[in-house]
């Protein structure tokens, strides 16, 4: 008869409990990428991930990154990711690179994303600012900022400004290796 009196209210929350949302899992994008140099500046197509400057910061490489959101999404965030030995390369010191938000989404043609130095967006408001590194022996992953989700998300990539010492850091961006923007979660 005690047990009726203790057990009645507990299984009156059973219906509380299943209606609880479910843990979803998260949706992870990886952006297009476009290289521009201000040393070529009407070059277009120019291939791999590479951030660049020479010394007094000149001869710049910016990346433009930009991805595909889904519409309806929701908490945007921009990180990186690298898998233990990921091959991260740089000359001169770890630079800062600084992350700009560009309005709009990116020309495009049927080679791809058809931006050069000459010709491209101008950075926007500054988003966040990272250092690109990986381990050998532990997977890396580096948070930048969470945003507000669009459909189609664009930012510029550059050394940062204050920074006048040459330096360049490069890597193979692809499916699960280096910039992502995970939403949904």
């Amino acid at each position: 008869m005690h047990f009726l009196t203790y057990i009645t209210p507990l299984l009156s929350l059973l219906p509380l409990i299943n209606a609880l949302p479910s843990p979803t899992s998260c949706t992870t994008v990886t952006p297009d990428i476009a290289r521009v140099s201000q040393a070529d500046p009407v070059a277009s197509y120019l291939p791999g991930f590479r951030i660049s400057q020479q010394a007094g910061g000149t001869n710049k490489e910016d990346m433009f990154v930009e991805f595909n959101v889904t519409s309806g999404s929701w908490g945007c965030s921009l990180s990186y990711f690298f898998p233990a030995g990921t091959p991260v390369t740089t000359s001169g010191a770890a630079a800062p690179v600084e992350i700009f938000a560009v309005n709009g989404p990116l020309s495009r043609s049927p080679h791809g994303i058809d931006v050069s130095w000459a010709y491209c967006p101008a950075p926007g408001a500054l988003v966040g600012s990272t250092t690109f590194e990986s381990d050998p022996n532990e997977a890396r992953t580096r948070f930048v900022n969470s945003f507000s989700c669009t459909d189609k998300m664009t930012y510029r990539l550059s050394i940062a400004g204050w920074y006048k010492q040459a330096t360049s850091v490069e890597f193979a961006q692809g499916p699960g290796v280096g910039l992502r923007m995970s939403h949904n979660c």
